[in-house]
């Protein structure tokens, strides 16, 4: 077992050696100590407490630490035999039998003997196999070093030179100025949301720049947890792609997170190295030889006419429970990295030697809002802590010490834009301006942050968005949890699988998956930092009584079991982590402490997810249903109308869908209103190849519009009651620039138009597609005067039943919307008919329509993109072929490992 290590970084001053009488030659105590301070006793009863030798310091053991009275030697090893000596600063205790494990934590105290560096970090460690480890607990307390120990051994206080770095933002001072403002932009909890489709990091990127144009002393920070829970890239490349969107963004400062010791030394190392940014690592020593690790303990920025002074925090470990490690002994984070838990001794020693050569001090922390506040309270000096890791949204608190204590939003979501304004003759902050922004609302994307994002999507991940499967309904947690158990059993060989869909972290909609879906669904958090995330897959072996026991004891998990478990058999069984490394604790009944079952990593849920599904595609199935894709069935379903033929203009093109007017009270109104013309017969704009027949249609009246009648089958959720379910309509349409500020119904599902109409254009300028349900549901912006092809794909589902149903909006090919709270429920089924630009309440626009296409199936995101933007003739040509070479594709390429 690795040994639990840590290091504090302490500063001792100079007055504070004085004051305990040490001379400032440095080295080891001048007065020699005797070799042996003799035999003690620690009570089972009352513990020991013992001054050592010549008051060099003290050892509690509680009463308890032993089952019986133990005797021990401590011993004083000589200064020459200790290896790494010159870093050696105290006498060396030998506390025997070495390696006697205490049921209680025990307290070492050693005092600081001869002077040392002021500049120098002092920590307690502990020889082992003949290495000094650091002590995580190490904090000085008056003169001496004290720490949480829970074995005996050989212990010192040991010294390393303090990391500091110097950076300067901005223009020079401007000395004859009153007062100077100073911004930061602040994120945190990035965690490798990089924002492929969203480009979440150019417009955050964005944000900084243009905050730099209105203020040019702007510091960029970002607080930690730039790892995990986000795209496939990350996963694909172990890492490296994170690293690389993280430098891509040039932070001006950054610490590290719990997350961002994911993948081992070697990554972090490459992490630590910023052309950029001062990184920040206060209570993170390393100890390893294998490369640089460039985070610091304490930056100093120079921005303009203020000095601030940075150090930034870490918060502990997590473990394969998703639970984080705050009882002691907290272990390291990865093998090389000592972490030193006391943060308030940490901050403290910091504040103490450097506050006075600063103006302000800031602490980039990744602790969360409940320590921050606490050390923010109990360490005077710091006036500023940029915060991370709580997952709460944005937060903002001034504390009755005057320190600001910040959380902002988190998964690139938003971010804090803080001013200052510093009176100069005296660098007291004289106003404060707090905001925060959700980076959906920045406009602009930076084009080199998005060309980078690009790049590095590119080089990891080029299939991260195709479409590997096709899911028929919107499966909820238990479903994606039996959708997994079937991976594990295809994709492993197991006979059997047991799986908690608790750990499912998020639903797909119907239709297109791809890699991001999968990996979105059970997102990655590799814990403990540099083994497989805790929702990964294990096997372990066991016979069908105990199984039938283990599904009795967690009746609320999905088992994918055979119809009759045979007790006596061994089965191979799938589990995730957590319940496979600890089976005593999630089946009690079933295992107890002494139970000795080895269980063996088989892959990442996401990943065999992942190759499930293109086994399930190249089946022509579905990956939650046994139902066949469509898209392997002969096409009869898709008809297009393109309106060029001035004879017969509603006659379709193919397909067996039929068009007509609406006309209910039978006196031909719609018709009179209706007039099929060129483009330039009309004199609007031409499509993007040219001139093209088109159908005008007026701002309609209720008994007045187009009648579609499908002709199709029932499918889909609300198959039994004859209704469709799942289709799709795509239409190029054309709004003069009256029709701004008006809503304008596209969409109406009820044959005798009674209510308000389905799908609407939004009553805004450039307008989005959609309708308002349980939340707005508009999308994307059709502005007047130009040609686009809406598609609308609907996947409709009862309410109240799993997640409900849904919709996409796309625009010229792009999705840019999609309903995922569930309520498109049977108000969006088609019975025989459906009607266009109508509305029972006059809420219709007149505009123009130059093809249409109707679908009794759901086209996939792939068909949709393929259709790409407006132009003389929708082209939709049957894609069986295509499909199948994709699956292919697919199939050959995909990832070898997990």
């Amino acid at each position: 077992m690795r040994a639990k290590i840590g290091v504090l970084f302490l500063s001792v001053s100079i007055s504070a050696l004085v004051a305990c009488g040490h001379s400032s030659s440095g080295g080891l105590p001048d007065a020699p100590y005797p070799a042996e301070n003799g035999d003690q006793i620690i009570s089972a009863q009352n513990g020991l407490d013992l001054n050592l030798a010549e008051q060099a310091g003290r050892l509690i053991v509680p009463e308890g630490a032993v089952s019986e009275d133990t005797p021990v030697s401590i011993s004083i090893l000589q200064h020459a035999d200790l290896p790494d000596a010159g870093r050696v600063v105290s006498a060396a205790y030998e506390f025997s039998p070495k390696g006697l494990t205490l049921s209680k934590i025990a307290t070492l105290s050693l005092v600081m003997p001869a002077s040392v560096n002021p500049n120098d970090v002092l920590f307690l460690a502990k020889l082992i196999d003949g290495q000094w480890q650091s002590i995580t607990s190490s904090s000085r307390t008056g003169d001496s070093v004290t720490a949480s120990i829970s074995s005996l051994g050989t212990y010192a206080i040991l010294r390393r030179e303090p990391r500091i770095a110097d950076k300067t933002i901005g223009p020079e001072c401007v000395a004859a100025s009153a007062e100077q403002s100073l911004r930061f932009i602040h994120v945190a909890d990035l965690h490798s949301r990089f924002g492929y489709r969203e480009q979440l990091y150019g417009r955050i990127k964005a944000a900084h720049l243009q905050a730099l144009k209105e203020e040019p002393y702007t510091v960029f920070t970002n607080g930690g947890d730039d790892f995990e829970k986000g795209t496939v890239a990350e996963q694909l490349s172990s890492g490296s792609a994170t690293i690389a969107a993280t430098k891509a963004m040039a932070f001006d400062v950054r610490v590290v997170g719990n997350h961002d010791y994911a993948w081992g030394p070697e990554q972090l190392l490459e992490y630590s190295q910023d052309d950029s940014a001062v990184v920040l690592a206060s209570n993170t020593w390393y100890t390893g030889s294998s490369g640089e690790f460039a985070a610091v303990d304490f930056a100093t920025v120079n921005v303009g006419c203020i000095k601030i002074g940075f150090f930034g925090m870490t918060s502990v470990p997590w473990n394969e429970l998703d639970e984080p490690i705050e009882t002691p002994p907290i272990p390291d984070f990865i093998a090389d990295f000592s972490m030193n838990w006391s943060w308030q001794a940490v901050a403290q020693s910091i504040v103490d030697q450097y506050r006075g050569d600063v103006d302000y001090m800031v602490m980039l922390s990744h602790m969360g809002r409940g320590p921050d506040q606490d050390l923010a309270e109990k360490v005077s000096g710091v006036d500023l802590v940029l915060g991370g890791h709580t997952h709460g949204g944005e937060s903002i608190e001034t504390l009755d010490n005057g320190t600001v204590v910040i959380q902002p939003e988190f998964y690139g979501k938003g971010y804090t834009d803080l001013k200052l304004v510093f009176r100069l003759s005296d660098k007291v902050v004289t106003d404060i301006d707090y905001r925060t922004y959700a980076t959906a609302d920045v406009l602009s994307v930076d084009a080199n942050t998005a060309a980078s994002i690009d790049e590095i999507m590119g080089l990891y991940a080029p299939d991260a968005e195709t479409e590997i499967a096709v899911s028929e309904n919107y499966p909820d947690q238990r479903e994606i949890a039996r959708i997994a158990a079937e991976s594990a059993m295809y994709v492993h060989g197991v006979d059997v699988a047991l799986l908690d869909p608790s750990q499912v972290t998020g639903l797909w909609l119907p239709g297109s998956l791809s890699q991001e879906d999968f990996i979105n669904s059970y997102q990655v958090e590799r814990q403990p930092s540099n083994t497989p995330g805790f929702n990964a897959l294990y096997m372990v072996s066991m016979s069908g009584a105990q199984l039938e026991q283990m599904v009795a004891e967690q009746p609320n998990w999905y088992a994918k079991l055979p119809t009759q478990l045979q007790a006596d058999k061994t089965y191979k069984l799938a589990l995730q982590k957590g319940p496979a490394l600890n089976l005593p604790l999630f089946f009690p009944l079933t295992f107890n402490e002494e139970t000795n079952i080895s269980a063996a990593l088989l892959s990442e849920s996401w990943f065999a997810l992942d190759q499930y599904a293109r086994y399930r595609t190249s089946e022509c199935l579905h990956l939650d249903t046994n139902t066949t894709l469509i898209a392997c069935i002969p096409k009869t379903q898709t008809t297009v109308w393109q309106f060029n033929d001035p004879g017969d203009p509603f006659a379709a093109d193919y397909g067996p869908a039929q068009l007509s007017f609406y006309d209910p009270e039978l006196n031909g109104g719609s018709a009179a209103v209706t007039r099929f013309a060129t483009t330039t017969e009309l004199g609007i704009g031409d499509l993007p190849d040219g001139v093209s027949g088109v159908l005008a249609f007026a701002d309609y009246r209720p008994e007045e519009g187009l009648m579609l009648r499908h002709n199709g089958a029932a499918n889909g959720a609300f198959t039994e009651i004859g209704l469709v379910s799942d289709y799709s309509v795509v239409m190029d349409l054309y709004w003069p620039a009256g029709s701004d500020n008006e809503w304008r119904a596209i969409l109406q599902t009820s044959l005798n138009n009674s209510d308000d109409a389905d799908i609407f254009v939004d009553k805004a300028i450039a307008g989005g597609v959609g309708v308002a349900t349980s939340e707005s549901g508009y999308f994307g912006s059709l502005p007047a005067e130009s040609w686009h092809r809406v598609a609308l794909i609907f996947y409709v589902a009862p309410k109240g039943e799993g997640a409900g149903g849904t919709f996409k909006v796309f625009i010229d090919g792009e999705l840019v919307g999609q309903k995922t709270d569930g309520d498109i429920g049977q108000r969006w089924a088609l019975d025989e008919f459906a009607l266009l630009f109508a509305d029972n309440n006059f809420e219709t626009a007149p505009g123009y329509l130059n093809a249409l296409l109707f679908s009794n199936r759901a086209l996939s995101d792939n068909e949709v993109s393929a259709l790409s933007g407006p132009s003389r003739q929708m082209l939709f040509s049957p894609d069986v072929r295509t499909l199948n070479q994709r699956v292919l594709r697919h199939y050959e390429s995909a990832p070898s490992g997990h």
